[in-house]
């Protein structure tokens, strides 16, 4: 309870100093005549710092296209923060904007795709902090998708894209910046590969078909090489986000692990 009340004074705060500094408060807030498409809860554990709850909802807008709106709340206490992805009526990323925290000062970040590249705007909330508002720029090219990082719901949008009649292997470019420290994606990749899927009855009665994915994540090191993360990623037939995994290497037990909250049951079974 007192973490939660804490965050609840820290997003109050954070939605005043928003509205202060002349943002709009309400990106945060929802959409008007919008049209709930999912919502739910990533429950991510087995990371320790990255311990988090993702509440997530997909919204789609009277203008065709999509929303999602993230909250993620550390298990620690250490962050609460939000964003918001807009995405046009074919699901590819246009803009999107965060409250975050930089070494426990509130910052607002928007991003906005141009072109080729993604602009991202970082500018300090907090009365005690000087401006440091800065922009920076990520590679879009020929289009990505935009995160904001520890957000994990975003990654799901991949599939919608995933091309089944080609199948195999398949790359999607990213582009993001932190939501709880000061660091730029730009240039990432993430190869996606469709595993199969399989229908599952659970204790509510519902039968869910369930689809596996695996992909790799390159992120580009400043020294010029390449860091690569594994993962399976879980979606029913319909898109939701059911679960994540971040793959050890050599078969060692899983580290970090999401699954969406009321579906723990079918958790076991697909964590092999």
């Amino acid at each position: 309870m007192r973490l939660r009340f804490a965050g609840s004074l820290l997003l109050a705060a954070t939605l005043l100093a928003v509205a202060a500094s002349g943002a709009d408060p309400s990106s945060y807030a929802g959409i008007a005549g919008a049209t709930l498409v999912d919502s739910g809860t990533l429950v991510v554990s087995g990371g320790g710092p990255f311990d988090r709850t993702e509440q997530f909802e997909f919204l789609r807008r009277p203008d065709g296209g999509y929303t999602l709106l993230n909250t993620m709340t550390a298990t620690d206490g250490r962050y609460r923060a939000q964003a918001r992805f807009d995405l046009d009526g074919d699901w590819n990323s246009q803009q999107a904007h965060g409250i975050g925290l930089y070494d426990g000062k509130a910052v607002a970040i928007a991003m906005q795709r141009r072109g080729k590249k993604i602009e991202i705007q970082v500018t300090p909330l907090e009365r005690s902090v000087p401006d440091a508002s800065r922009t920076t720029t990520a590679v879009c090219d020929p289009s990505c998708f935009i995160n904001m990082s520890p957000s994990a719901t975003a990654m799901f949008v991949m599939t919608r894209h995933y091309d089944f009649a080609r199948g195999g292997e398949q790359e999607f470019q990213w582009a993001g910046q932190d939501l709880d420290r000061v660091r730029t994606l730009s240039g990432g990749k993430a190869r996606l590969v469709f595993v199969g899927q399989k229908e599952l009855a659970i204790a509510s009665g519902e039968r869910l078909r369930l689809r596996h994915f695996t992909f790799v994540e390159s992120l580009p090191k400043p020294d010029g090489g390449v860091f690569n993360l594994h993962f399976d990623l879980w979606t029913d037939d319909v898109h939701r986000p059911m679960g994540f995994r971040v793959r050890s290497p050599g078969g060692a037990a899983p580290g970090v692990v999401a699954w969406r909250r009321g579906y723990e049951e079918i958790r076991s079974e697909n964590l092999h």
